[in-house]
């Protein structure tokens, strides 16, 4: 028994002292098209996203962002269509962060791939997909001592040539963020 609670406690410190690697961020924001597809105006906008601290100043993440009802409409002299349309990208790449304020802020950019899936509730809205890029700016600050919890700014530039080529689809999406780190 003493063998296993000495295990046990070692074992407790020894994840005490290992460096917090994990983070996952819940953010909600608007998208903005600032491409040439259809004139979109901005739309609310949720994300989720998962970082893992490869090297000290280097993440890898990938997360869901989706810009909801965007607005889009077909009218006509008899019919008016509201498309309950939405964008869904699914980010992936790296970001290099740097710690300022003894680590209690960071700032980072990053780049990476993206895929894109955009569908609508009515038919005469095609859906599509493709595969693109997205490049990133972000803040973010610790609100507890030990670095736990987050409160961070981002911004990404997703650009996505989908339906083979022809839709050619430009979003900036500016969210503001809470995220755990474990």
């Amino acid at each position: 028994m003493r063998a296993l609670l000495l295990l046990f406690g070692l074992t407790v410190c020894a994840d005490a002292q290992s460096e917090m690697r994990n983070t996952v961020t819940l953010s909600g924001g608007f998208a903005h098209s600032v491409g040439t597809m259809f004139g979109f105006e901005s739309a609310p906008s949720v994300a989720v996203t998962y970082a893992y601290r490869l090297l000290p100043h280097v993440d890898v993440e990938a997360g869901i962002d989706a810009a909801l009802s965007l607005g889009s409409e077909a009218r006509g002299a008899n019919y008016d269509i509201k498309a309950n349309d939405r964008f869904i990208w699914a980010p992936f790449g790296l970001k290099g962060v740097l710690p300022l304020r003894r680590g209690r802020v960071e700032v980072s950019v990053g780049a990476g791939g993206t895929y894109e899936k955009y569908s609508a509730s009515d038919s005469l809205f095609v859906p599509r997909n493709g595969w693109g890029g997205y490049a990133s700016v972000g803040a973010a600050v610790a609100l507890d001592g030990r670095r736990h919890f987050w409160l961070g700014a981002s911004s990404h530039l997703f650009f996505v040539n989908a339906d083979r080529g022809y839709a050619h689809d430009r979003w900036l999406v500016v969210n503001l963020g809470l995220g755990l780190r474990f």
